[in-house]
């Protein structure tokens, strides 16, 4: 997995130049330690002290002197890997880190916190390293990363010039067919198993099913263990199903509670734990009245499609709901990678259309309608038509994202744009 190049290397290298500290955080086994202790020291050329607190002799030292012991390192690049293990780190880590800052800038020492719960981590950042790092989070391969990489997507583009042009509708027409199956078959393994890593180190699909059943079994009796705010962890399986058999869709609280006969509020904390330990996500609603946004109910995504089919088990989802929630998972990796990272939401009416994501950001904003259908219409572009036609300040091109086979222009500035040429590297 060493030859493929992490997207994220590029935005930890640029936020290092500015930020002493850059945490980055993402669920278990997305490759943060591959990342830190191998791909990233080369990348940026510098001798680096590589440090686990997976290790309890690790933990133990620091917490007798990590004043002491952080300030007598002498590379330039210090990475503290899991300090979600150790809170007691944050206080002594605040002392070094200003003492750093008052140093000349070629002498300051760079440090890389990575861990997997946002939960343990988050609140021990905001109470001592507010103001002082650069936050980024690891996610599972995307699609570009997996094809290859090099030049920037064709949504990046899109997403810069606020257009589709006409070289990227020839672009298809140069490339060879050998490339183009290579790309297609490549997105057809990423929408059946995700993009853990390791899923992509197994060959057989018994070997990567039984990969995520280990993987979900260690975070049931592991990960949320270790939080400690579950007291039955049996009832938590069951509510990460039902909520996972709802992704893609607008999250009502109180029927999950009902259907699982549990009060709101542990539903409540259920999906707290989900939503911190990277499980799920949850898509906020767009409004021009950003109270009214506010108000509005989220969709809830679980991104990782490889782990949800563990998930689910007997049950299942909508090909539709499963596409959305694959193209979803792209969107947050392709966009953190971004100069100006964008917001994303979705838009419905109170009288029922809606568009699947948009993104917002000082370009402007891209409606994006995802269809699983191999073949498009004109009808499937009806939505994005009508925000576009109602926000013609905000919004000049919009895309219905399908995975068949051509860029075409379906209405008046929006076009069809087939998912593996949007997401991956021609």
């Amino acid at each position: 997995m060493n030859s493929i190049k992490r997207s994220i290397l590029d935005v930890i290298g640029s936020r290092l130049k500015h930020d002493l500290v850059v945490v980055l955080t993402g669920a278990r086994q997305t490759g943060k330690t591959t990342l830190c202790e191998q791909l990233l020291p080369e990348h940026l050329r510098l001798p680096f002290t590589y440090i686990s607190f997976d290790d309890p002799d690790e933990r133990l030292r620091f917490q007798k002197s990590a004043v002491s012991i952080l300030e007598s390192i002498t590379t330039p690049l210090v990475i503290l890997d899991e300090v979600q293990k150790i809170p007691s780190l944050f206080d002594p880590l605040k002392l070094v880190v200003d003492r750093e800052s008052r140093k000349p800038v070629a002498e300051r020492k760079r440090f890389i916190l990575t861990g997997s719960s946002q939960l343990l981590m988050m609140k021990s950042i905001r109470e001592t390293l507010a103001g002082r790092v650069a936050l980024g989070q690891m996610h599972p391969f995307s699609l570009f990363e997996l094809t290859g990489g090099g030049e920037p997507p064709l949504l990046t583009r899109i997403w810069q010039d606020q257009a589709v042009s006409n070289e990227d509708v020839e672009r298809l027409h140069i490339c060879s067919p050998q490339r183009l199956r290579v790309v297609r078959a490549m997105r057809d393994n990423h929408q059946q198993w995700g993009g853990y890593p390791p899923v992509w180190q197994r060959q057989g699909a018994a070997e990567r099913l039984n990969w995520l059943k280990d993987y979900r079994k260690t975070y049931l009796e592991r990960d949320i263990a270790d939080v400690g705010q579950v007291a039955n962890i049996d009832t938590f399986a069951l509510a990460q199903k039902l909520l996972c058999a709802r992704t893609a869709n607008l999250l009502s609280i109180s029927e999950v509670a009902r259907d699982l006969g549990l009060a709101v509020n542990t539903v409540k904390r259920y999906l707290e734990l989900l939503t911190m330990s990277f499980q799920c996500v949850q898509l906020q609603p767009w409004h021009e009245n950003v109270s009214k946004r506010l108000v509005k109910n989220p969709k809830l995504f679980f991104p990782d499609v490889g782990l949800n089919r563990v998930i689910l088990g007997e049950l299942s989802v909508s090909q539709g709901a499963a596409y959305e929630s694959w193209f979803f998972a792209e969107l947050l990796k392709w966009k953190q990678l971004q100069p100006i990272d964008p917001e994303l939401y979705f838009y419905r009416t109170a009288a029922g259309m809606e568009v699947d994501f948009l993104l917002a950001g000082e370009q402007g904003i891209l409606p994006i309608e995802t269809k699983s259908a191999s073949r498009i219409t004109a009808a499937d572009g009806r939505s994005v038509a009508t925000f576009i036609s109602e926000h013609p300040k905000a919004a000049r091109v919009g895309l219905v994202v399908y995975p068949g086979d051509d860029v075409v222009q379906i209405r008046e500035n929006v076009w069809g744009v087939p998912d593996w040429y949007l997401l991956g590297a021609l």
